[in-house]
């Protein structure tokens, strides 16, 4: 599993997809605010999921670490059954809302990405369009 994280508009999807044109060809399945459906994942796929804060919405009403627990679950079943690419936007390095509803979808999105990335072969983050690798390398070796 690969995780590129950055802030908005940093250049994460133009990053992904140089990567992905490197690696063997697989069918490219992208899911933009939303997980696929676990029977019609295989292994000759891959997958760039983005968008989190679309995916944790419904389940807001769950506390953060029960909500990033059950999506990362997901994640992992999904990662097991194919390449497997996450797009993160980090929303952490800025203001704090106000709302306590966007402060539970910052925060969740925080303990998730915390799960992918310790889970991660590779975490890449772009800044300004620059990858720098964090974990791993970009071709998904430790």
């Amino acid at each position: 599993m690969y995780v590129i994280l950055g802030g908005a508009h940093n250049g994460k999807r133009k990053y992904t997809e140089k990567l992905i044109e490197q690696l063997p060809g697989k069918e490219l399945i992208v899911c933009e605010g939303y997980l696929p459906n676990m029977e019609n994942i295989n292994e000759n796929e891959r997958y760039i999921i983005s968008n989190f804060e679309q995916i944790i919405l419904p389940y807001l009403d769950e506390p953060e670490e029960k909500a990033a627990q059950q999506i990362f679950e997901q994640m992992m079943q999904i990662a097991g059954r194919a390449e497997l690419f996450c797009v993160c936007t980090d929303t952490s390095r800025g203001v704090v809302p106000l709302e306590k509803e966007a402060r539970q979808l910052r925060d969740t999105c925080g303990r998730l990405y915390q799960l992918l990335c310790n889970e991660a072969q590779t975490v890449i983050r772009v800044w300004y369009g620059i990858p720098q690798i964090l974990k791993g390398d970009s071709h998904g070796q430790d």
